[in-house]
């Protein structure tokens, strides 16, 4: 009987105290949440790596430059939900115009400089959108990052 107890006493040892090695995980929660900045900013978040999102003004419309990135090639990287905002006292804002989404395939990054959207104009303006990323694989997983754009005034 105690040399059953011994060898459960033993091997309990030897279970439990197997060296453990340390393990870095990878999270694919937002790491920063980007908002509204009246500067160009580069966020990280999940699958996608670096993302911002800017406009200036030109005649009668407004030009967007941003950037949604990441480390590997994604089936589907770009900008979602595109939506065109004006307001006459930059609280209050109004949908103008949707635009189509825009997506590359099979690809690491997607930059947009200076993309030009005509808009009515006598008004504030930004963007809304959404930075999107989707692994490739049956499983592959995607993500979604709001992003606001600074506002700007067009004659």
């Amino acid at each position: 009987m105690i040399k059953r107890f011994f060898t459960l006493v033993v091997v309990g040892l030897l279970t439990y105290s197997v060296p453990t090695m340390p393990v870095k995980a990878v999270s694919k929660t937002p790491v920063e949440i980007a908002t509204t900045s009246d500067t160009e900013q580069t966020r990280a978040a999940g699958l996608i790596c670096r993302y911002y999102l800017s406009v200036s003004a030109s005649n009668k419309a407004i030009k967007l430059s941003g950037t949604t990135e990441s480390v590997l090639k994604m089936k589907s990287i770009g900008y979602k939900d595109i939506s065109i905002e004006y307001s006459s006292d930059k609280t209050n804002w109004h949908t103008e115009k949707e635009i189509d989404d825009l997506l590359k395939s099979d690809s690491i990054s997607y930059p947009l400089d200076r993309y030009e959207i005509t808009v009515k104009g006598g008004y504030y303006y930004r963007v809304t959108l959404n930075h999107y990323a989707k692994e490739s694989g049956l499983f592959g997983t995607s993500q979604s990052v709001n992003n606001t754009s600074n506002s700007v005034w067009i004659d």
